[in-house]
């Protein structure tokens, strides 16, 4: 057998990234040779960098080398999935296109953070270690660690983004905080700062959930 591994490339709260991983469990459970990983782009630098990853989700089909046999990009369904496999089994097609070496690059995001009980715009350059891009998760990412003296942050130290879904104008944020942190969060300040940095993409509402 050709395909040896199915690596799926995603950022860690993104929902398109968990759908595509649903899938491919469902591969698994047809092709039980086949090994499954899932590498989280925001936080395993290297790994992507090392296989030029350019699109949030991308899923890789390498051999027993680890070597790239072939790659799609975005949500795929299982059948289509299991035809690559056997495709690149029986050797009917070959790797795609080749792709440039990722570069760091800064990217600059427009946050916002209360002086008292008023809400102001703050810039933030963002270093981006890899060539993925995904604005509105990487604004709500920036937004959470966001700090500048004689503002305040409503999000806590502990705050760390766990699941975006956005739906037209409209956003579900759900981040993650330790019991105490959420015990004293003022969370209608929170969502407010959330849908003031978002409405640059076009998110004009927000629902916020906290968890511990």
């Amino acid at each position: 057998m050709k395909v040896n591994k199915v690596v799926l490339f995603t950022l860690s709260a993104c929902p398109t990234g968990r759908s595509m991983g649903t899938v491919l469990r469902e591969v698994k459970e047809r092709v039980s040779t086949i090994e499954l990983e899932t590498v989280y782009v925001d936080i395993q630098i290297e790994i992507t960098n090392e296989y030029r990853i350019k699109t949030n989700p991308t899923t890789l089909f390498l051999d027993h080398d680890g070597k790239e046999l072939y790659r799609v990009e975005g949500f795929q369904e299982t059948e289509l999935i299991l035809g690559l496999i056997e495709q690149l089994n029986n050797e009917e097609i070959t790797k795609g296109q080749s792709y440039e070496a990722n570069a760091e690059s800064m990217e600059t995001y427009t946050v916002y953070l209360y002086n008292q009980d008023s809400i102001e715009a703050v810039e933030v350059q963002h270093p981006n270690k890899t060539s993925v891009r995904a604005p509105r998760i990487t604004a709500v990412q920036v937004l959470l660690q966001a700090r500048k003296e004689g503002l305040e942050n409503p999000f806590p130290g502990s705050a760390a983004l766990e699941l975006v879904r956005f739906n037209g104008s409209f956003g579900e944020i759900t981040i993650h905080m330790t019991r105490e942190d959420e015990q004293q969060a003022n969370k209608e300040k929170m969502r407010l700062a959330l849908v003031n940095t978002l409405n640059h993409f076009g998110i004009d509402d927000v629902k916020l959930t906290v968890t511990r």
